[in-house]
């Protein structure tokens, strides 16, 4: 006999579901300068980041000027949430009928995360060699530590902290970094976290470490970065219906932890007997600074 579930709590089992596989998909934005919120905006609103833009070299200590205040730029960037993208399926009574949570928890894992992987894209699609000249050559049959250490050398070179950088890369570049002596040999890396669950939690004073397949090429045969918070900026938010009595469900879904935020809406249609679920998600990006990004 089929399950009966209650409406309210097939929405919460497939929206939660959703964010799971979104926030996941999605957690190698974290390392760029991200302004997310659940907070309800139109779609075109704009979004400022401060970022600080310059800073003063020190300056040798005169008794005739005394401690001079320095000039300090305190730049921002503003984003205009202009992307928006939704991914949708339906339902039809006798389907629902018949659907038991974890039936109606698949829907949602797969479409949070095929909306997951096109805002991505989307939001990578920046990354070319026109916005960030440095880059470093190397195959994935032959990525590896030392690789890893080149990538950490130019980011310095272009005065970027170590302790704010990301590394993403894709799964090919990943695995042979994972099999790499350095990072395989729990005594060599002094953990076994790449053996037992296939992580690299920090290498060379890098602290996240993200794995991907989502990268696009961009004609340019990306394959992975290195990110500072300054090199690209991110803005998400929710979008509200204007008028959510028209829905069966309409409601915001986000990550606690990360403040990653999608929107939920569900709506019926009487004459067709199908029941559709929207997952969306409103967003805007924008290029920093050109050494931001290797």
């Amino acid at each position: 006999m089929a399950n009966s579930i209650a409406t309210d709590l097939q929405n919460n089992i497939i929206s939660q579901s959703a964010l799971e596989q979104f926030t996941s998909i999605l957690a190698p934005i974290n390392a760029f300068s991200t302004s997310f919120s659940d907070e309800a905006s139109a779609r075109g609103n704009k979004v400022t980041i401060l970022n600080l833009a310059n800073t003063s070299s020190a300056t040798d200590f005169s008794p005739a000027t005394g401690y001079s205040s320095q000039d300090t730029t305190f730049g921002e960037t503003q984003i205009e949430l202009n992307k928006h993208k939704f991914v949708t399926w339906h339902i039809t009574d006798k389907q629902r009928s018949e659907s038991s949570s974890i039936e109606l928890e698949r829907f949602g894992y797969q479409k949070g995360g095929d909306l997951a992987k096109a805002v991505f894209q989307d939001i990578c699609s920046e990354i070319t060699g026109a916005n960030y000249a440095d880059a470093v050559t190397a195959s994935a049959t032959n990525f590896g530590v030392d690789d890893v250490a080149n990538l950490r050398k130019e980011a310095i070179n272009n005065n970027l902290p170590v302790e704010n950088l990301a590394l993403v890369l894709n799964a090919g570049h990943y695995a042979n970094l994972i099999q790499d002596s350095a990072v395989a040999s729990a005594l060599a890396y002094g953990s076994s976290d790449a053996i037992k669950g296939g992580k690299v939690p920090s290498l060379f004073g890098i602290p996240s470490i993200y794995e991907t397949n989502s990268i696009p090429g961009n004609g340019e045969n990306l394959e992975g970065f290195v990110a500072h918070p300054a090199g690209l900026a991110v803005a998400m938010r929710y979008l509200e219906p204007s008028n959510s009595q028209e829905y069966i469900s309409a409601r915001r879904v986000s990550d606690p932890e990360t403040g990653m935020v999608m929107g939920y809406r569900e709506f019926y249609d009487p004459k067709a007997g199908v029941q559709t679920a929207v997952l969306e998600c409103v967003y805007g990006f924008k290029v920093g600074r050109g050494e931001g990004i290797i």
